[in-house]
């Protein structure tokens, strides 16, 4: 495992401090019956104090091994599961488009939560039973073929059955374990999709029907962890009942050895005790392979996000700065897995101080337009240059810090104003907020807290801190998709003002359903079916373009649009 990197002679050392203890533990007994054959019988005091004295002393040494095996297997444990934290979420903010759509954040917070503590758990107890389970019971083994060959052949004989009841049962466990793993990652994923529609579902006095909904997830979660719980909880009794039955057999044959005169009482003990450490080094053992079943199937559950093969990977050595023009060449992309292109054969340029605006009905290709812009996802087909080379040629860091986008939904991170609209960034968000028409929300506080998604602020107010969050990176094209939707008609007005004032030589992109927003517009490109079906000024659309008549028509006669 690669994640023990640097931890190799920790690790060597945690797993000889408890090989120590189990070799002192293999000692206990022939001391034991030692003590009692020679010191006891023969009534040999010397005898009876050296033993006493050598077990106190293989006792504490074997004490003070095994706390340090178990510090170190914590240890070890906790900065393994720490790397495979930090790797899985270095892995998950590379994911482009694609990846993001393909693991629901309930999974991903399953791998990074609940298989991280399973694979952390496996560790510690590989490391702190792994190698004690197999010597004790070879050591056992060893040690009671020494005293009696006869009772030692015996019990190997049992052993075949061993193997086959370890083997079943860890293969029921993982399949166990695999199908529980996908039921919990649906019942979170249930708990998440109702905590974010809960105004809906209240709305529409849906809570029966989503409780039954999470029921009966939480059900499937119960019945098959239910099954898992059977696996494991059945498997420690049984291996001790059928240990208990062989160590019944070893007394009774260890008892007509003595009646013969095959073997002394000491060793009669030591042979019942190496047959305990026997029985419980099997129980043991048993819940070691329970244990290492669950963390293996959460391991192959951690690798799988860990493999996914990026579809935009960050291989561009140039550094972009500043953005002086785009150019798209025959742009297309299909979505896996669907037959149809979503952006198809799209052509377009835009220079340093332009502004493009791009309309079109629902489901036209506009995001996706804006995301193969962006880079969060890569063409299909076509070439998208910018300062005339590949986007693929770029740094992503350094072609993202030239743009600023201002998406349909604006996110929110925990923190203050100032955090978020800043971002981490060096920039004046006073400045940037007053630009996009935020006066009211300065009245808050620069520092004053935002909450998760932003939930103390109106839908305006969060659109209006998104569009100040672009305008704080100083950008070199400002890239607005559906960002003033929720603004009314004349602060949409007093934004794109502000900013032709105060951004005049950056280039846009504004994506928009309503002309009155594009209608100012250097260009304007109407897109159907993701094709361009008509491009031009506000004037020339609606003198050419049947579609874009017919919105403005419509928006306009509706009274819902605003004419500059």
């Amino acid at each position: 495992m690669s994640f023990l990197k640097g931890y190799k002679f920790q690790s060597f050392l945690a797993v000889t401090a408890k090989l120590v203890e189990a070799i002192f533990e293999l000692i206990m007994p022939l001391l034991m019956a030692q003590l009692i054959d020679v010191g006891i019988r023969e009534n040999d005091m010397n005898t009876v104090f050296s033993m006493v004295i050598w077990m106190f002393v293989l006792t504490i040494l074997g004490y003070l091994s095994s706390i340090t095996c178990q510090y170190l297997a914590s240890y070890i444990s906790q900065k393994v599961g720490g790397r495979m934290r930090h790797a899985l979420f270095s892995k998950v903010t590379t994911f482009s488009e694609a990846e993001t759509n393909k693991y629901s954040s309930a999974v991903l917070t399953n791998r990074i939560t609940t298989d991280v503590n399973l694979v952390q758990h496996m560790i510690a107890i590989v490391i702190r039973l792994g190698v004690r389970a197999p010597i004790l019971m070879v050591g056992s083994l060893f040690a009671l073929a020494s005293i009696s060959p006869k009772l030692s052949i015996t019990l190997l004989y049992t052993f075949p059955l061993f193997v086959v009841v370890v083997i079943a049962f860890m293969w029921l466990s993982m399949k166990g374990h695999k199908k529980a793993a996908k039921n919990l990652d649906n019942l979170v994923n249930r708990f998440r999709e109702s905590l974010s529609g809960t105004r809906i579902i209240r709305a529409f006095s849906k809570q029966e029907e989503d409780i039954e909904k999470f029921s009966n997830q939480n059900e499937k979660l119960a019945k098959q962890q239910t099954r898992v719980g059977y696996i494991t909880t059945l498997s420690s009794p049984l291996t001790s009942f059928i240990m208990n039955l062989v160590l019944l057999l070893l007394v009774y044959l260890g008892a007509l050895e003595i009646n013969v005169g095959g073997m002394t009482q000491g060793q009669t003990v030591a042979v019942i005790n190496y047959c305990t450490q026997l029985v419980m080094t099997l129980i043991v053992a048993m819940n070691l392979v329970m244990t290492i079943s669950r963390g293996a199937t959460s391991y192959t559950r951690i690798q799988e996000v860990l493999n996914v093969d990026v579809s935009v990977k960050d291989e561009g050595s140039f550094i972009l700065d500043p953005i002086h023009d785009i150019e798209l060449n025959h742009v297309s992309y299909q979505y896996p897995g669907e037959g149809r292109y979503v952006v198809n054969d799209v052509s377009l340029k835009l220079k340093q101080g332009e502004v493009l605006g791009i309309i079109g009905l629902t489901g036209s290709g506009k995001s996706t337009l804006v995301k193969l812009l962006l880079r969060l996802m890569d063409t299909s087909e076509g070439t998208i240059l910018y300062n005339s080379k590949d986007v693929t040629t770029y740094d992503i860091q350094s072609l993202r810090s030239q743009i600023g986008y201002a998406p349909q939904q604006a996110a929110f991170l925990r923190g203050t104003l100032e955090d978020n609209v800043l971002m981490n960034r060096q920039g004046d968000a006073k400045e940037a907020l007053i630009n996009a028409q935020g006066s009211d929300i300065l009245n808050k506080g620069l520092d004053s807290n935002i909450e998760e998604g932003g939930k103390n602020l109106s839908g305006g107010q969060r659109q209006r801190v998104s569009i100040a969050r672009a305008l704080a990176k100083n950008p070199s094209l400002l890239v607005f998709d559906d960002t003033f939707s929720a603004l009314d008609y004349l602060t949409d007005k007093n934004v794109r003002q502000s900013i032709k004032e105060n951004y005049s030589d950056v280039a846009q992109i504004i994506v928009s359903q309503r002309t009155s927003t594009v209608m100012d517009a250097d260009q304007i490109i109407v897109l159907n079916n993701g094709k361009i079906e008509a491009s031009g000024t506000h004037a020339e659309l609606l003198e050419l373009n049947e579609t874009y008549r017919k919105i403005h028509m419509i928006q306009t006669e509706s009274g819902d649009a605003y004419v500059a």
